[in-house]
C-alpha cells in the first residue's frame, strides 16, 4: 500500500504543466505527453521493485524533462491543472479503502457463519451428553452397553422438518482399537480409588494390584504409597522421603486420584506401561474400526496372553463408586446404618413393619444358622490389625467412649434396640429365605424373612432391593465390578478371589451370550439385569455368591463415552470425550475433555 502511495503522490508533483488561451484549456502535444506516459509507466514498475526515495528522484527527473521540452517549443507553463489529478487520487485512495473494508467484512462474515456452525454442533454434542444422562438414569436395572446404533443417535429438526444436525455416542469397547455405539461401563475395571489403604490390609491391596500385566511388587507399594494418606512407606513403596530426594518439592500424592495421568508421578510408572506403545489415551485416538458381535465378544473375554499391546488404561480406573439414590433420585435405604432406630423407621415407611422388624432384627442378632455367615477369606495382616484395634480400644478408653451405646429406652415393636448391631448385611442374599431368632426375652420368636428363596423369587427380588437397599460398608474392602463386563484380570482382582473361578464367570458368560449386539434379547438379557444368573447357572454356590456379591454388580456408576454432534449441511463436528458420574442425581460430568479431531471419517 506504501508503494502505491508513493506512485500516486509522485505523479501529482510530475504532472505537466498546461497553458490557458481564451476560450479552452489547452494540454501540451500528444506525442510529448504520451511518451511522458510511457515514460510514467515504465518508471511505475520500478517503483515496485526499489526503494521509495529513488522512485521519486526517477518521476521527479521526468517531469523536468517534460518541462524542458515544453520551454523549448515555446509553451508555456504559467497555471497548474492540479484539481483533476487531485480528485482522481482522493476517488482512488477512497475506492482502496472500500476494498480493504470489503474484504474485511467479507472475512468476518465467513468467521460469523463458521462460528455459528461451530456452536450447533456443540450444541449437539452437548445434547447427547443430556441425552446419555437421561438415559443411564431413567432405568437404573438395564443395560447401559447396548449396542443398537438407533438407541445412542439423535437428530435436531425444525418445525418444517428440516434436520439441523445430529448427534451419535461412540465408546471403546474391550481392547485395543473396537469402536461401537454406546458408553463404557467404567465398573468393568478396577477404581484405584476403592483400593484399600489402611496396613491392615495392605497385602491384599499388593494381591490386587499384581493381578494385571505389567505391574510388580514395586510398582504396586509404590502405588499404594501414593495414594494412601500416611507417610509410612510400604516394603517395597516410595513415600514422600524418595521423591523430595529427586526434586526438592516433590513428595507423594497421599490422596485418591483424579485422572490415570496422576499416576505418571508414581516411582516405576511409565507412559508405556500406563498407556502402551502409543504413550497416550486410547480414548484420544482415532476411532479405526466398528466391531462387530463376535470380535467385541471374542475381545471382551480374550485372556491377556493372546492380546497385543497390553496397558493398565484397559484395566484400571478412577472413577465410580457407590450410589445413595435410586432411579427418581430418592436416597437408598443404607442398611448398615449405624441408627438402627432411623433404619426401622425408614424400612417401615416405605416396605412396611414387617421388613422393619425383620432387617434390624438380623442386624441385632443375626441370621439363625451364624454357620452360614461369609466370611472375609482376603490377606489381611494380623499383627498390624491387632495392634490398630488396640490403639482404637484405647483411644476409646481415654476419651470416655464405649463401643456400643446403648438406649434401652429405644423400642420399635417388639424389639429394643440398645446397640448399633453386631451384624453387617452384605448384600440382598443375606437376606433371602433366611430366618432370625430373637432372644429369651422374646421368648426366642422365629422371623422368617420377607422374601422366599424361591427361583422366582431370585430373579424378582434381587433387582428390586439392589435398587432400592445401600449395602455401602458391609465389608472393610469397597470394591465394586461388573461381573457382565470385567475382563479375566479385573475378576481375579476382586478380594479373596479362588483361583480359577473368574476364568469360569467368563466362559459361562461367553456361553450366554454377554456382548451380543441387542441386549435386549432373551440369552443376553440372562446376564444383563442381575448377578444371579452366577447362581442359576451353576458358576457360583450360594455360600460362594453370599461371598463375592459384596464386590459384583451388573451396572456401575460411572460411564465413559464420546459425544460426537454434526450440524448439516455444512458437516461441522463437534466431538467431546466424557465421563458420567451417575453416583448423584441427576447425573453430573466428572470429566470432559474437547476432541478437535473428527471420528469415523467426518467431513
Amino acid at each position: 500500500m506504501t508503494n502505491i502511495l508513493v506512485i500516486l503522490i509522485s505523479a501529482v508533483l510530475a504532472w505537466p504543466r498546461t497553458r490557458l488561451d481564451h476560450t479552452r484549456l489547452r494540454f501540451p502535444c500528444s506525442r510529448n505527453l504520451l511518451v511522458w506516459r510511457r515514460q510514467l509507466f515504465h518508471c511505475q514498475i520500478k517503483v515496485v521493485g526499489n526503494d521509495m526515495i529513488a522512485n521519486f528522484s526517477l518521476l521527479r527527473g521526468l517531469r523536468t524533462r517534460c518541462q524542458r521540452r515544453n520551454r523549448i517549443k515555446g509553451l508555456r507553463s504559467d497555471v497548474t491543472g492540479f484539481v483533476l489529478p487531485t480528485v482522481c487520487i482522493v476517488i482512488l485512495f477512497l475506492t482502496f479503502q472500500a476494498y480493504v473494508f470489503t474484504e474485511l467484512m467479507l472475512v468476518e462474515n465467513i468467521a460469523s457463519v463458521a462460528a455459528g456452525k461451530s456452536r450447533v454442533a456443540m450444541s449437539l454434542s452437548d445434547s447427547g451428553i443430556e441425552y446419555v444422562a437421561s438415559k443411564i438414569t431413567a432405568d437404573q436395572k438395564g443395560p447401559a452397553y447396548a449396542f443398537n446404533l438407533d438407541e445412542w443417535h439423535g437428530s435436531m429438526l425444525s418445525k418444517r422438518g428440516r434436520n439441523y444436525g445430529e448427534f451419535e455416542i461412540f465408546c471403546r469397547r474391550g481392547f485395543g482399537s473396537q469402536w461401537a455405539s454406546g458408553v463404557s461401563d467404567e465398573a468393568r475395571k478396577l477404581n484405584l480409588n476403592e483400593l484399600p489403604r489402611d496396613m491392615e490390609h495392605a497385602l491384599e491391596a499388593r494381591r490386587m494390584l499384581l493381578c494385571f500385566p505389567l505391574v510388580t511388587p514395586r510398582l504396586a507399594d509404590a502405588i499404594l504409597d501414593w495414594i494412601d494418606e500416611d507417610e509410612e512407606p510400604r516394603p517395597f513403596g516410595a513415600e514422600s522421603s524418595y521423591y523430595s530426594s529427586l526434586s526438592g518439592n516433590g513428595g507423594a500424592r497421599n490422596q485418591p486420584l483424579n485422572h490415570l495421568d496422576d499416576l505418571l508421578g508414581v516411582r516405576g510408572m511409565t507412559r508405556k506401561i500406563l498407556y502402551g506403545a502409543d504413550e497416550r489415551s486410547g480414548w484420544t485416538g482415532k476411532p479405526m474400526s466398528v466391531g462387530t458381535e463376535n470380535e467385541l465378544a471374542g475381545r471382551i473375554t480374550q485372556p491377556s496372553s493372546n492380546r497385543k499391546d497390553l496397558c493398565l488404561e484397559d484395566f484400571w480406573t478412577v472413577y465410580g463408586g457407590e450410589s445413595f439414590f435410586t432411579p427418581k433420585g430418592e436416597r437408598k435405604i443404607l442398611v448398615n446404618n449405624p441408627d438402627l432406630a432411623l433404619l426401622f423407621d425408614n424400612l417401615a415407611r416405605k416396605y412396611g413393619e414387617e421388613v422393619a422388624t425383620y432387617v434390624v432384627a438380623y442386624r441385632l442378632y443375626g441370621p439363625l444358622d451364624k454357620s452360614s455367615l461369609p466370611a472375609d477369606n482376603f490377606l489381611v495382616d494380623e499383627a498390624e490389625e491387632t495392634r490398630r484395634r488396640g490403639e482404637r480400644q484405647s483411644g476409646s478408653q481415654e476419651n470416655g467412649l464405649s463401643v456400643l451405646t446403648p438406649d434401652s429406652d429405644v423400642t420399635r415393636g417388639v424389639l429394643k434396640i440398645g446397640s448399633e448391631g453386631d451384624f453387617q448385611i452384605r448384600s440382598v442374599y443375606d437376606l433371602i429365605g433366611v430366618p432370625v431368632q430373637l432372644p429369651k426375652e422374646n421368648n426366642f420368636q422365629k422371623l422368617s424373612s420377607p422374601w422366599k428363596s424361591t427361583a422366582d423369587a431370585y430373579r424378582e427380588v434381587v433387582p428390586d432391593l439392589q435398587a432400592g437397599f445401600s449395602f455401602y460398608n458391609a465389608t472393610p474392602i469397597i470394591v465394586k465390578v461388573n461381573v457382565n463386563l470385567a475382563p479375566v484380570e479385573v475378576l481375579n482382582a476382586i478380594p479373596g478371589m479362588e483361583d480359577g473361578l473368574a476364568a469360569r464367570v467368563v466362559k459361562m458368560r461367553s456361553r450366554l451370550g454377554q456382548g451380543s449386539t441387542d441386549a435386549r434379547s432373551p440369552r443376553n438379557a440372562r446376564v444383563s439385569f442381575s448377578i444371579d444368573w452366577l447362581r442359576s447357572e451353576g458358576v457360583m454356590t450360594m455360600e460362594q455368591l453370599r461371598t463375592y456379591a459384596p464386590y459384583l454388580t451388573v451396572r456401575g456408576n460411572a460411564f465413559r463415552f464420546i459425544s460426537r454432534g454434526r450440524s448439516l449441511p455444512s458437516g461441522q463436528v463437534f466431538s467431546q470425550q466424557i465421563v458420567l458420574d451417575a453416583r448423584e442425581f441427576p447425573a453430573q460430568v466428572a470429566f470432559s475433555l474437547p476432541e478437535s479431531r473428527r471420528i469415523f471419517g467426518a467431513e
